[in-house]
C-alpha cells in the first residue's frame, strides 16, 4: 500500500494560525515603532527613540518560532536582518544568527528523495555519501558524495520534504496577514508590503526549483569564463531534478574564514576586491546577480601564484535582476555619490522610490551633505568604528528617522550589498570601496576613453550637474544662467582655476559666450569620440546658454 504524502489538515490549519500570529505580530510591532518616531520627528521632536526593549522582544520570540517552523519563517527572518530602515541595528542583531541555526534533515529524508528523484538505489550513483550533512539552508542542504561513474568529488544538494506545500502555506498566511494590515493603517510610506510580497513570492519559488539554480549556475559561469579571479562550480546535468542537483565539489576556504585564509598565505586585500568587483560586473554591466552572497556561499582558493586569490561562488537558487530603467537611475546615484552631489543623490533616491512622500527633502540632502563631507573616502572599517557619539545625531538616524523605505524590486538588492560590505570589510580592514567604484562610474559616464583628459572629466561633472537643473524647464533656465554668471559652474585648465568675468579680469567670472563655446566644442568631441550620452549634455548645455544670452540681450 502507497504511503500517504503530504501534510494533513489539522496540521495545516495549526500551522496557519501560528504562522499568522507570528507575522501579525511582529509586523504591527515594527510599524507601531516606526510610525511613532516618524511622527516625533515630522513635529521635531528628534529625541524620540524606538522601544528597544519591545523590538527585541518581538524578534526574539520570531527566530524562535522561524527554527521550529522552518522554510519561509527563515526567509523572511533573513530578510528583515538587512532592513536597516525598518530596524534599528540592535535589534537586527538578533536576527543575523538564522543562517547558521537552520538544523539539517534526518538522512533516511535525504536517500529517500535522491532514489526517488533519480531512479535509482543511493548505492549505485555515488561510490562514497557523507552522511552528515555539509551545509544546511532553509529549503535544502548539502552533502559531499563521490560519483561511481566518474570518480568525482561533488556537492549533492537535496531539497527539504514538503516545501512546495510549506511554501504555498506559508504565503497563504503572509498575504492574509499583509491583507489585514493594509485594511487598517496606511503602510506606504512604512514599506510597500504587497510588492515585497510579490518579489518575494517569485524569487522563493525559483529558488525551490533546482533546475532553475543549474540554469543559473551556467549563466554566471559563462559570465565569468573569461575570468580567473572568479570561478563558478560545473554543474552534472544528469544528475538535476526539481528536487536535487548535483555540482562540483571545490576545496575552498570560507570567505570569513580569516584565520585559515591567513595561514594559507591568501592577500585578503585582494579577495575582498576581487569579491566587490565581480558584483560590480553583476549589478551594473550585466544587470543580473547572485543575490545570497553571505559568507557559507563564497568561498576563496588559492590561484596562480598561490597567494594570488580566486573567489568561488556557490549557491544560485537566489538571484536578481536589474532592469535598464533601475540602472539609469543607479547610474545617476552612483554617479552623485563619486562626484559627492548630495542634491543628486537625494533625487535619484526619490525616483528610486527610497524616499516617501512625507520626507524632508531639504533635511536628507543636508545631511547627505554632511555624510559626504565628513566620511567620503574612508574604509569601509574606518566607517564602521566610528563612535556613533562622534557622528551626531542628525547622522545618526537619517536611516530610521526619516520615511525611508526599500522599494520591493529593491529588496534582495538591498540585502546582497549589505552582506557583502560586511564580507569585504571583514577581509580587509582597508578596503576602499568608492576607489573600487569609481572606475565603474567612469565607464556609466564615458570618462574612461582612451587620451581623456581630468580636465574634460571635471567640465563633463560639471555640465551633468548643470543639466540636472536645466531638466526643469522653462522655470530654471534663469536660475541655470545665475550659476553660470557667479561662478558655481567653473572650467579648471592643468588643474589651475580659472575664474574670468565679461571683462577678462582675473578672478572674476565666465562669459556666457566662453560656456558655449567650450559646451558646443565638448559636444563635437564627444559626439565623434561616440559617446552619446556626455556629448548630448554638452550640446544642451550649448543651446541653453545660447537661449540665456538670447534672453538677456533683449533686457
Amino acid at each position: 500500500m502507497k504511503k500517504k504524502s503530504g501534510i494533513n489538515r489539522i496540521s495545516q490549519l495549526i500551522r496557519f494560525l501560528r504562522v499568522s500570529k507570528l507575522l501579525l505580530w511582529t509586523v504591527w510591532v515594527i510599524y507601531r515603532e516606526r510610525r511613532r518616531v516618524l511622527r516625533a520627528r515630522s513635529h521635531g521632536n528628534y529625541e524620540v527613540q524606538p522601544d528597544i526593549e519591545v523590538l527585541i522582544k518581538v524578534l526574539t520570540e520570531f527566530r524562535h518560532t522561524a527554527i521550529q517552523l522552518g522554510v519561509l519563517m527563515i526567509k523572511l527572518g533573513q530578510f528583515l536582518s538587512s532592513r536597516a530602515d525598518l530596524l534599528p541595528e540592535s535589534a537586527l542583531v538578533v536576527l543575523t544568527s538564522l543562517q547558521d541555526e537552520v538544523p539539517p534533515e534526518p538522512f533516511r529524508h535525504v536517500t529517500e528523495v535522491l532514489e526517488n528523484e533519480l531512479g535509482q538505489p543511493i548505492d549505485e550513483i555515488f561510490s562514497s555519501f557523507d552522511r552528515k550533512c555539509s551545509a544546511a539552508a532553509s529549503l535544502g542542504q548539502v552533502h559531499k558524495a563521490v560519483l561511481a561513474s566518474t570518480g568525482e568529488t561533488v556537492a549533492v544538494k537535496v531539497q527539504r520534504p514538503y516545501i512546495k506545500q510549506l511554501i504555498d502555506m506559508d504565503l497563504s498566511s503572509l498575504r492574509f496577514v499583509i491583507w489585514i494590515i493594509t485594511r487598517l493603517v496606511d503602510t506606504g510610506n512604512f514599506i510597500d508590503l504587497w510588492g515585497v510580497y510579490r518579489e518575494f513570492r517569485r524569487t522563493v519559488y525559483e529558488e525551490a526549483d533546482f533546475i532553475a539554480e543549474a540554469n543559473n549556475a551556467k549563466r554566471f559561469a559563462e559570465m565569468f569564463e573569461n575570468d580567473p579571479t572568479i570561478y563558478i562550480p560545473k554543474v552534472y546535468e544528469q544528475y538535476v531534478t526539481r528536487r536535487v542537483i548535483v555540482l562540483e565539489w571545490v576545496n575552498g576556504i570560507k570567505i570569513n574564514d580569516y584565520a585559515a585564509l591567513d595561514a594559507a598565505g591568501i592577500n585578503r586585500l585582494e579577495a575582498a576586491n576581487h569579491t566587490v568587483r565581480a558584483y560590480f560586473h553583476q549589478f551594473f554591466e550585466v544587470g543580473f546577480f547572485h543575490a545570497d552572497p553571505h559568507p557559507g556561499n563564497i568561498f576563496v582558493k588559492q590561484g596562480s601564484p598561490p597567494q594570488s586569490p580566486v573567489i568561488v561562488f556557490v549557491d544560485f537558487g537566489m538571484v536578481g535582476s536589474i532592469t535598464r530603467n533601475m540602472k539609469r537611475q543607479i547610474r545617476e546615484l552612483f554617479v552623485s555619490l563619486v562626484t559627492r552631489d548630495a542634491h543628486g543623490m537625494v533625487g535619484a533616491l526619490e525616483k528610486l522610490g527610497f524616499i516617501g512622500k512625507n520626507a524632508n527633502l531639504a533635511a536628507i540632502e543636508q545631511a547627505t551633505s554632511l555624510l559626504l563631507e565628513q566620511y567620503y573616502g574612508l574604509t569601509l572599517s574606518q566607517l564602521r568604528n566610528l563612535e556613533m557619539e562622534d557622528v551626531g545625531p542628525e547622522l545618526i538616524d537619517l536611516l530610521y528617522g526619516q520615511p525611508f523605505r526599500i522599494p520591493a524590486q529593491f529588496a534582495f538588492t538591498g540585502r546582497a550589498v549589505s552582506t557583502l560590505v560586511g564580507v569585504s570589510t571583514g577581509l580587509s580592514p582597508n578596503f576602499n570601496f568608492v576607489e573600487t567604484a569609481t572606475p565603474y562610474a567612469k565607464r556609466f559616464l564615458g570618462l574612461d576613453a582612451k587620451g581623456a583628459s581630468d580636465t574634460a572629466q571635471e567640465f563633463l561633472r560639471q555640465v551633468v550637474e548643470s543639466a540636472r537643473i536645466a531638466a526643469s524647464l522653462p522655470h530654471s533656465v534663469e536660475r541655470l544662467i545665475t550659476r553660470i554668471e557667479t561662478g558655481q559652474v567653473e572650467i579648471r585648465l592643468a588643474n589651475l582655476p580659472l575664474n574670468i568675468n565679461a571683462n577678462g579680469t582675473k578672478g572674476s567670472r565666465i562669459p556666457l559666450t566662453l560656456m558655449f563655446l567650450g559646451s558646443l566644442g565638448g559636444g563635437i568631441y564627444l559626439t565623434k569620440a561616440q559617446r552619446k550620452a556626455p556629448a548630448w549634455f554638452c550640446l544642451g548645455l550649448a543651446g541653453l546658454t545660447a537661449l540665456g544670452s538670447l534672453l538677456r540681450n533683449r533686457e
